[in-house]
């Protein structure tokens, strides 16, 4: 996978650097804020508390602007569940674009219905009996929390009798009348006798302090459920429940008005401006600034929305139950926390697995979850809060993604090129070339850039390349350049060895190819073997601008190998004898189990090992890393690394990769032999650095064998540690007497990989 570079013109504020400072969550150590556009922020805030260890918290801060407005979201129906991927999904199918979203109402595990009150789209699409506190939201973005409680009545013009829920499940032997419409689900879900009052809805809508004028269709008994018709209105009841009420929808008939009402008990108007609004059972966090502490204990994630006295709303999470990340809260320490962000009202919503956060962050093509949910995977829940995204398309440049690596430290004399990927425009909608970018250079050295973005690098110091449009700058990358490095490396090509001396016998065909690289703070330098001067002082042989070395057909000889970059040289001593050099085994395996093994594989070509004192010695009891291990398996299969060089490695640090090991990794990775480490999020990595184990280097070395269908099963007592993508490999090398185990009949599968041992498996393959 290509490295991406996000550049913002409002840039990323990474807080890892800020001074700590003491909160009711514990002393900030970390974190970042981005812009999301639409006077929208997301902040990620990350906490170490002495008494519960570390917590992470996201939130967004919005100000309420007609770019976005907060929406609630349901789905499809209320009836049921749906993960906030789901969510987005049905979003964007109504054309609707989310900009981020939280998780909001609890909810029936049963049935997926909210428990409180639910306004959507200027329609009241859920109420609850009796009063909860919630959050309304203004068609100009503006929220407010209070308490909700709406009485519902249903008149013929004569009579009036009250409807306790609407689109909620009319359960068998329950008594009150319930009103439901087609957003409630295909159904009405009943389970017993009912009698189905059929309405068409003329004028008005349900809403706060608005009336509906219906007309009535048809009126039966029915035992079960009936469908509930596209654009209508049911009125229902069971048939057992208050006889009042039965009485009243019985005497209905067919072409008989009705009026639905809805009032906002003990309300002053407030509730009749909301256009969308959530109520909760989990109370009321903040009241006029002051943090409530009447609260059930217990810590859990948490989710929760406030007002800030400037009417600013935070939409609020706190991941918790995931040791050494984050532990949650209680809810008094919510409620204190939701104060020092600066609100004066605030709301607790459902928590716990149900914790989910997602933003559609600039210069990206979708939403992505932020947080870490509890449960592991996203919980489907009932509805949740959005802030909606209105911008249209204004086609001048805001993002730039360029692709390449994270290293912009270069040797005088090379060229950056600036490839751009994609550009997004102010509203975060993707552009179409041409991008029309231009570019300029500035720096005090010799630096220079053309229209294509191609940068020459010469002297030393900062090099800033601003990219610009016609309506002004977008964004910038600085290089560091260095004409002197700090310490210059030599490298064989063939292994991508260190090389600090030579000892070699006579001999006119020996040829090394040598490259160079450059450190400054012991940050490589990108650079090309010409970018240095290559010289041989002696009579030792000869060397080309390249670095490849020929040696001269002499005998005892002593010289130099000089490479020059600025003012500094670095100098490999060349000792040129006329005898042949010592035979190979290592030092350090004489007395080893696995002498004459590694001796046998280290003479074939197949392993190396490290020059240390002047002895060449192996560390036969070494942990092997993925790396060593890569490098291994390439040379047994022969690989020809030429025709590998075009590979692209699909791994999220490749940067790190030791430039020693590039070209075995892309065979194997080519030939897929070894595949990576798959990250959470569906990305992999290499983890060149990491030691293997024993279950990823069994499952390696199983790829190189013939396939076979008739694996037994394994014998050894702790079988059930080995992961199970591991378990083929295992089980061939396993049938073909490969491994046997250890002598108390354990595999060790997730023990690391030690350097004789992968060297003896190896062995073993090629000799079986």
């Amino acid at each position: 996978m290509r490295k991406k570079i996000l550049f913002f013109a409002m840039t990323l504020l990474l807080l890892a650097g800020i001074t700590a400072s003491a909160d009711v969550l514990g002393e900030q150590n970390g974190g970042w804020s981005t812009y999301m556009g639409a006077f929208t922020y997301f902040h990620n805030v990350q906490f170490n508390s002495d008494s519960v260890g570390k917590q992470n918290e996201y939130y967004v801060e919005y100000t309420p602007n007609e770019d976005a407005v907060p929406i609630v979201v349901n789905g499809a129906s209320i009836w049921g569940t749906r993960n906030i991927k789901q969510a987005e999904q049905y979003m964007q199918e109504n054309g609707l674009r989310p900009l981020a979203g939280i998780n909001a109402d609890y909810f029936s595990f049963k049935t997926g219905i909210p428990m409180g009150y639910t306004i959507a789209d200027g329609e009241i699409i859920s109420k609850e009996y009796g009063g909860q506190d919630a959050v309304g939201f203004r068609s100009d973005g503006t929220g407010f929390i209070k308490w909700l409680d709406i009485q519902t009545t249903v008149t013929d013009g004569e009579k009036s009798i009250d409807v306790m829920y609407i689109n909620k499940w009319c359960q068998a032997g329950f008594d009150p009348v319930y009103l439901l419409t087609d957003k409630f689900g295909k159904t009405t879900k009943t389970q017993s006798e009912c009698i189905f009052v059929i309405c068409t809805p003329n004028e008005g809508r349900l809403h706060v302090d608005e009336t509906m004028s219906l007309t009535v269709d048809d009126v039966f008994i029915y035992n079960g459920e009936i469908e509930i018709p596209e654009g209508k209105v049911v009125l229902l009841m069971d048939t057992s429940g208050v006889s009042e009420y039965y009485d009243f929808l019985s005497r209905l008939h067919a072409g008989q008005t009705l009026t639905v009402a809805n009032q906002a008990v003990g309300d002053d108007g407030t509730w009749k401006t909301a256009e969308n609004a959530v109520s909760s059972v989990g109370g009321r966090l903040v009241t006029n600034g002051v943090a409530n502490s009447d609260f059930e204990a217990g810590a859990a994630p948490r989710t929760a929305v406030g007002i800030k006295a400037d009417g600013n709303i935070i939409f609020y999470t706190l991941d918790g139950r995931q040791s050494g990340y984050s532990y949650g809260a209680q809810l008094k320490t919510l409620a204190k926390r939701m104060v020092e962000l600066g609100c004066v009202d605030a709301l607790n919503l459902d928590g716990g697995g149900s914790t989910t956060i997602s933003a559609w962050f600039p210069g990206k093509d979708n939403t992505m979850v932020v947080n870490s949910p509890s449960d592991g995977y996203l919980r489907s829940v009932a509805n949740y809060i959005f802030l909606k995204d209105n911008r249209e398309r204004t086609n001048i440049p805001w993002i730039i993604n360029i692709t390449g690596g994270t290293n912009n430290n270069y040797l005088s004399g090379m060229t950056a090129n600036i490839n751009i990927e994609s550009v997004y425009d102010t509203a975060n909608y993707k552009m179409e070339e041409p991008y029309n970018i231009k570019y300029r250079a500035e720096t005090d050295t010799d630096s220079t850039v053309d229209e294509n973005g191609a940068v020459s690098l010469n002297g030393t110091g900062d090099v800033k390349v601003v990219m610009y449009g016609d309506n002004g700058d977008v964004a910038d990358v600085t290089y560091g350049v260095y004409e002197t490095p700090e310490e210059i490396k030599v490298y064989n090509q063939a292994d991508w060895k260190e090389i600090s001396e030579i000892y070699t016998e006579a001999n006119e065909e020996l040829q090394l190819n040598l490259s160079a690289a450059s450190y400054k703070n012991g940050t490589e330098l990108l650079s090309t073997n010409r970018l240095y001067k290559w010289e041989v002082e002696g009579d030792i042989g000869t060397i080309t601008e390249d670095g490849i070395f020929t040696l001269a057909d002499t005998v005892n000889k002593d010289g130099k190998i000089k490479v020059t970059a600025g003012d500094l040289t670095k100098e490999i001593p060349v000792h040129i004898s006329d005898y042949p050099s010592t035979p190979n085994p290592f030092y350090d395996t004489e007395n080893h189990w696995a002498k004459d093994i590694i001796a046998d594989m280290a003479a074939t070509g197949i392993i190396s090992g490290f020059e240390e004192d002047g002895k060449m010695i192996f560390k036969p009891d070494n942990n092997m890393t993925r790396a060593e291990f890569a490098s291994m398996i390439a040379n047994y299969k022969k690989l020809d690394f030429s025709k590998y060089d075009d590979v692209k490695l699909d791994f999220t640090d490749n940067d790190i990769i030791p430039q020693w090991a590039v070209s075995a990794v892309k065979a194997v990775y080519k030939e897929g032999i070894i595949l990576g480490r798959v990250n959470d999020d569906g990305t992999s990595t290499f983890a060149p650095y990491d030691n293997i184990t024993r279950a990823e280097a069994m499952t390696i070395l199983g790829r190189i064998l013939p396939n076979n269908d008739d694996l037994p099963n394994l014998p050894f007592a702790d079988k059930n540690d080995i992961p199970q993508w591991a378990e083929e490999g295992v089980s061939k090398l396993y049938s073909t007497g490969i491994v046997s185990g250890y002598e108390d009949n354990t595999i060790l599968p997730n023990n690391n990989m030690k350097r004789a041992e992968a060297a003896t498996m190896l062995y073993k393959i090629e000799n079986k």
